[in-house]
This record gives structure tokens, sequence and C-alpha cells, in this order.
């Protein structure tokens, strides 16, 4: 049984923000977005795009005013995987860099 594009309210979520390795496509007329990453050692297939966002908001750190170059620039992408997990990957491009990271992992609960 498949999932809507939202994820589950079943199941078990985690909170990762740790750098994965993403591959991306080649073909210039195909919107980026990833193919396949690397977290942990481990290589995952991306099934399905799910939803992409852009985040350039401040966080929760600091109240009051702020600078632009504090914003956050960061591009999320919702993905299956060929093994029926969601993640929610995210390209971080704050200060000129551009890093990827796994944010969140759903993984759906196995019926008993």
């Amino acid at each position: 049984m498949g999932w809507k594009a939202r994820p589950p309210r079943t199941g078990t979520m985690e909170l990762l923000s740790e750098p994965i390795e993403v591959e991306m496509p080649q073909d210039p007329l195909v919107l980026p977005h990833p193919l396949a990453f690397t977290w942990r050692g481990e290589r995952y297939e991306v099934a399905r795009l799910l939803e992409m966002w852009t985040d350039a908001g401040f966080g929760a750190r600091r109240k009051g005013k702020h600078q632009w170059w504090e914003r956050r620039h960061r591009n999320y992408f919702r993905v299956e995987t060929t093994d029926g997990s969601r993640w929610d990957l995210y390209l971080d491009r704050s200060g000129g860099r551009r890093k990827w990271f796994a944010g969140r992992r759903w993984q759906q609960q196995e019926d008993t």
C-alpha cells in the first residue's frame, strides 16, 4: 500500500540533520533533484519526488531584527526511496556553501 504525498501518522520518524552525498541528473533540461543519495555509507535510490520547497526564513534562533545574511537558504526535497521510506533532504546554500543533508526519515509501520 503506497503513501499519499504527506508522511503517514503511523510508523517511525527520525530527526537526522546529517550530511549526505547526492546524485543529481546531468541533463540541463531536467529540473535538478536527488536521484540517489548515500547516508551512513548506504546508497538509497529515489523512486519518487513527492514535494519540493524553499526555506529562506530566519529560523527560531534569534528574536528581533535580523540581517539579510542571517537567512536560511535551503531547498527541500521530500522523496520516497525504493525501500518505501520517505525522506526530507535539503541543500543548504547558506553563506555561499552547497551542502546536502538528510533532515528526516519516515518508515512505515510493519503490519503484525
